[in-house]
């Protein structure tokens, strides 16, 4: 009611004036993303999410191409040098604890983040009963005409990117060094997004050729013995039963 409206701060009736119009709320968002030697990958990644994200928190390994020249140059982005010890879970948590957003979306340099999601991510932050989500990932095979491989482990595949900013939420570093994993705890409290076009573009299967994708399974399964059975099930997805699928041109950024 007016006279009800009428009693309340002027920032909260903006903002109920602004959800009755079906405004998107308010997103205080940092995105987050370790590098090493890729700098033209990082720059398409940036110009990917500039438009949502208030800050991109770029933690440099250790590059030797233009990667810190690129960051350093963007006033949107916090730059971070941290040697590489051989860990991603312990150089991700690193991104985190220098993000200074209500909100964390994780991101590899290879992944961007499709419309769809990009228009869902103010109501999911919006969320208060909500802490941690687990983002549907397409991985992208071929882009002219745009095609993603649907098989056992690629579709439907959740990953654990968007997250409140909080201490509780870091990768357990005693664990092997590539395929790092969040706490029992935390792992049982994300909620999946079930909107399969508000996704993740993973663009690593086709950027890369399929010796450049066995060379990478191979080394993955040399740094953490035991985990040949998952490198290959995800990398070398020609060997998986699988179904090829087609997207719209506009639908992949």
């Amino acid at each position: 009611q007016p006279h009800a409206l009428g009693a309340l701060p002027a920032a909260v009736r903006l903002a109920v004036f602004g959800w009755l119009r079906g405004d998107p709320p308010p997103l205080d968002l940092s995105v987050t993303v370790c590098a090493w030697n890729r700098a033209a990958e990082l720059a398409g990644l940036i110009e990917n999410v500039a438009p949502f994200a208030r800050e991109v928190v770029v933690v440099d390994g250790g590059s030797q191409d233009e990667t810190e020249a690129l960051c350093r140059a963007d006033p949107r982005v916090t730059y971070v040098q941290q040697p590489w010890e051989g860990h991603f879970g312990r150089i991700k948590n690193a991104s985190f604890a220098a993000a200074s957003g209500e909100w964390i979306l994780h991101l590899d340099t290879d992944e961007r983040v499709s419309p769809e999601l990009a228009a869902k991510l103010p109501w999911l932050c919006a969320n208060r009963r909500r802490d941690f989500y687990r983002l549907p990932m397409r991985w992208l095979v071929e882009l002219d005409p745009p095609r993603y491989v649907h098989s056992e482990k690629h579709e439907p595949c959740y990953v654990p990117r968007l997250f409140r900013r909080r201490d509780a939420f870091r990768y357990l570093e005693g664990e092997g060094p590539v395929h790092p994993r969040f706490p029992k705890a935390v792992r049982k409290a994300m909620k999946k997004v079930r909107a399969p076009e508000a996704c993740l573009y993973h663009y690593c299967l086709a950027w890369l050729s399929r010796e450049e994708l066995e060379a990478k399974a191979r080394a993955y399964a040399e740094r953490e013995p035991g985990s040949e059975a998952t490198n290959a099930a995800y990398y070398l997805w020609w060997e998986q039963p699988h179904e090829l699928r087609s997207l719209p041109v506009e639908a992949v950024p």
